[in-house]
């Protein structure tokens, strides 16, 4: 396998079943349903975050960083009206 850095965001989520990956876009959702900032950005910029921070952990934990990041990518694509 590739380091989890060099893999697309496509890749990272189709690592996850299409549970994980309805239950992490279901808990992404809760947790920007409420609030006055632009959700889109929001998600965007903690993605960059996490995307920055998971190359700081072992490879499981940053594989783990970075699928949460693309699936915070994606929920802010939609958001923004980007499509998925």
């Amino acid at each position: 396998m590739d380091s989890p850095e060099d893999l697309t965001d496509e890749e990272l989520l189709g690592m996850l079943t299409p549970r994980q990956l309805a239950e992490l876009d279901r808990t992404i959702g809760e947790t920007f349903a409420d609030g006055g900032v632009d959700r889109a950005e929001a998600l965007f910029a903690l993605a960059q975050v996490y995307s920055m921070r998971a190359a700081e952990r072992d490879e499981t934990s940053a594989l783990a960083m970075l699928q949460l990041a693309a699936a915070m990518r994606r929920r802010a694509q939609v958001l923004a009206g980007g499509g998925a």
